[in-house]
């Protein structure tokens, strides 16, 4: 490890560039609208990834736990069943409705959500946590003040899931974001950038790798289509016939509908708070 690289640059330049993809749309944008956000969840728990971070998280029934980027409750809602409390920060509109409805549907009155980015001052946020939990939501150019952030509000450790390689939602951006776009598509900083941040930190963090299947199912072509355009940027009548091309190739066809499959790794990094 090069102890002279700022990675805190590092992961900034590259969240950069990876913005800078033309018809980039942030989550904060894309997620903002209800059914967006409803449509997202519609499938987002198939395969195994969430059972996995569940068995990696050291949960108990007294625990109050906060998730940063919660989405419509992906996490959320299966912690809440095993511990005292969630906090749920997140900043798209759409996202934060749907897991309000999800959990009040599910009955779970220990779940309080917080709408806001993490890096915004003032969020109404409850400390100490037990367990801080961000799961693919490193979305922060500062990602060290981010971090420093994280562990200011915890009380035992602090736990990040994220991408490993390139993910298959990204093997696929790569491979159709020239003909859609006219340009490539830009990759966002992997997990060996926020290990090595934090070991630059003073940080010890653990780190275990973890392979997953994620499995989307649709009715119809035609659903797959409405899901995938928005997180293409496909806007027009050009771009949603590429597209459509494209997931003919992708998508498995049965008898109980088209699936999405696609085979990733991500990173769990996690590291307990200590007295400094």
């Amino acid at each position: 490890m090069d102890a002279g690289i700022d990675w805190n640059r590092v992961w900034r330049v590259r969240l950069a560039a990876h913005r800078s993809s033309p018809g980039f749309v942030s989550g904060g944008v894309l997620w903002k609208e209800k059914e967006t956000a409803r449509r997202y969840d519609r499938g987002v728990g198939e395969g195994d990834r969430v059972e996995q971070s569940l068995a990696a998280l050291p949960l108990g029934p007294e625990h109050a736990v906060l998730d940063i980027g919660a989405g419509p409750g992906t996490l959320t809602l299966p912690m809440a069943r095993l511990v005292r409390r969630v906090d749920a920060v997140e900043p798209a509109a759409g996202m934060a409705a749907v897991l309000r409805e999800r959990a009040a549907e599910a009955g779970l009155e220990n779940i309080r959500v917080v709408e806001g980015r993490w890096e915004d001052p003032g969020l109404d946020l409850d400390p100490p946590y037990d367990v801080v939990v961000s799961s693919f939501s490193l979305a922060m150019p500062d990602l060290a003040a981010a971090l420093e952030k994280m562990e200011g509000v915890a009380a035992g450790s602090v736990h990040i899931f994220w991408h490993v390689g390139t993910p298959a939602w990204e093997r696929q951006y790569m491979a159709l974001w020239p003909a859609l776009h006219g340009a490539r598509y830009r990759p966002v900083p992997k997990a060996g950038v926020v290990f090595c941040l934090l070991r630059g930190m003073g940080r010890r963090p653990e780190i275990t790798l973890h392979a997953f299947t994620e499995e989307r199912r649709f009715s119809r072509l035609e659903d797959a289509l409405s899901y995938y355009a928005p997180r293409f940027s496909a806007v027009d009548e050009r771009q949603r016939q590429v597209l459509a091309h494209a997931l003919e190739g992708w998508l498995e066809f049965g008898e109980e509908g088209p699936v999405m499959r696609g085979r990733s790794r991500f990173a769990h990094i996690w590291w307990k708070k200590e007295e400094r």
